[in-house]
């Protein structure tokens, strides 16, 4: 795919309940959400129940001992049990849903964690929505094509500032979700070598802090009863910080064309759904100052809204009229 991804193109197959056009997107993050922790789940399965890794069955089940299998974390005192296991529990999280990789942006390869391409994209796609809609709207902007190309556009010093915060702050609320699953698995574990519990049934307790399968009785639950597992979480992160990212990108490229003499004033617009909640609702169509409106969205958990340009009076321009 070429750096001149055209407005046209991101619209193609777009969802009528999305004005920000990034659904699949979301979808491809929820996706390799997933996948990592459903490794995860699997390598916990593995190793507590069929491999027996804390020694609790009786000794005539038991299977030859592999690195990471039978026996392996079958210490005399359960305190050493749970601490050698989050040793490599820990040691699986970072390899999989914390890990870092290779990807290119803007024509360098760079390490970078697996998340920070997502962001990249929705950003991508939301500093070329904002072209098109202020054109739309009757601003005296060129396209991306006329300005080099999406590469040259997001180039700038404020654009990439910009980009890092949100990568950063994906890494951090990850790593924070898997920080608490880990507090929790921890307890469970501690808790269920003190009560006894057969590998199976502590198995299925460790899967469902993790992913909530099957977790029935088992669920650790706050106060007020809800139980939300860290892989949920970590979907709700997803599409989430797909729509901030969009969000931000639009809002900084509106605020760049100042320098040029164009001001723009954002509106507030949801999907326009059944789904749309009170808080959006009540935002709809009204008007905002950029800096007022950078930080806006996402207003809540998996928020779908965006920040069109407004112009109180439409003036007609090269061919694009008034709406």
């Amino acid at each position: 795919m070429t750096d001149t991804l055209t407005y046209t193109q991101i619209m193609v197959n777009a969802n009528n309940y999305d004005p920000t056009r990034t659904t699949a997107l979301r979808n491809a993050f929820v996706r390799d959400v997933r996948r990592r922790f459903g490794e995860l789940v699997s390598v916990v399965r593995q190793t507590v129940d069929k491999n027996d890794c804390f020694g609790l069955r009786s000794p005539h089940t038991l299977q030859m001992t592999v690195p990471g299998g039978a026996g392996v974390f079958n210490f005399p005192r359960s305190q050493d049990k749970v601490t050698a296991f989050m040793d490599w529990l820990n040691l699986q999280v970072e390899r999989g849903i914390l890990s870092v990789g290779e990807m290119r942006q803007i024509g360098t390869a760079i390490d970078e964690l697996w998340t920070n391409k997502y962001i990249f994209d929705s950003y991508k796609r939301g500093v070329i929505r904002a072209r098109y809609e202020m054109q739309k709207a009757g601003y005296d902007v060129p396209t991306i094509e006329q300005t080099g190309g999406i590469a040259i556009s997001m180039g700038g010093p404020v654009h990439l500032d910009r980009l890092g915060l949100l990568y950063t702050r994906t890494y951090s609320d990850l790593k924070g979700i898997t920080a608490a699953m880990d507090t929790q698995i921890s307890r469970i574990l501690a808790q269920g070598i003190a009560d006894g519990d057969a590998p199976r049934l502590l198995a299925r307790k460790l899967v469902a802090e993790i992913n909530g399968t099957g977790m029935g009785d088992l669920a650790i639950k706050d106060t007020l009863g809800r139980f939300i597992p860290a892989q949920r979480r970590a979907e709700m992160l997803a599409r989430t910080e797909i729509i901030r990212a969009h969000h931000q990108a639009t809002m900084q490229e509106y605020m760049n064309w100042r320098v040029e003499g164009v001001v723009v004033k954002a509106e507030f617009m949801t999907a326009g759904d059944d789904r749309v909640c009170s808080r959006c609702q009540a935002l709809e169509g009204q008007v905002f100052t950029l800096e007022e409106a950078m930080n806006l969205i996402p207003v809540h958990v998996n928020c779908r809204c965006i920040c069109l340009p407004f112009m109180q009076t439409l003036v007609t321009r090269k061919g694009l009229g008034t709406e």
